[in-house]
């Protein structure tokens, strides 16, 4: 018998977990490749926009949103935040989670992605 984890993982779902802590909203678009690089990523679905200092969340299927095995955001204001930031979290079960970004403190209207902010944008693991 499987076990909800288990199940998770055998059937490829993940929900990214939005945490937006900036003053301002961000957009998040959520992209996929084959390999592990934003180059020639590909976007999953439309961008989706996370109200400033709340969260959200999309999961995603392979049955709804095809399966590439890298996963990676790209995240952008359209005002200028001034202070905080966004974190973002690849989950697959209560006991399976890595952070896609890592407390990205925006304060532009630039475009964040692993291109520009490699230290704190990832590609990880569908």
């Amino acid at each position: 018998m499987a076990l909800p984890g288990d199940l998770a993982k055998v059937l490829k779902v993940v929900t990214l977990y939005v945490d937006n802590g900036l003053d301002q909203a961000v957009t998040v678009q959520v992209k996929a490749n084959r390999v592990r690089s934003l180059a020639k990523s590909v976007d999953v679905g439309s961008p989706f926009t996370v109200p400033a200092n709340s969260a959200d969340a999309r999961t995603l299927s392979p049955d709804a949103s095809g399966y590439l095995p890298y996963l990676t955001v790209s995240l952008q204001c359209s005002t200028a935040p001034s202070r905080g930031s966004v974190s973002v979290y690849r989950i697959r079960s209560k006991d399976d989670e890595v952070k896609v970004v890592d407390a990205l403190e925006i304060r532009d209207t630039s475009v964040h992605d692993a291109s520009t902010d490699p230290d704190r944008v990832f590609v990880v693991d569908w």
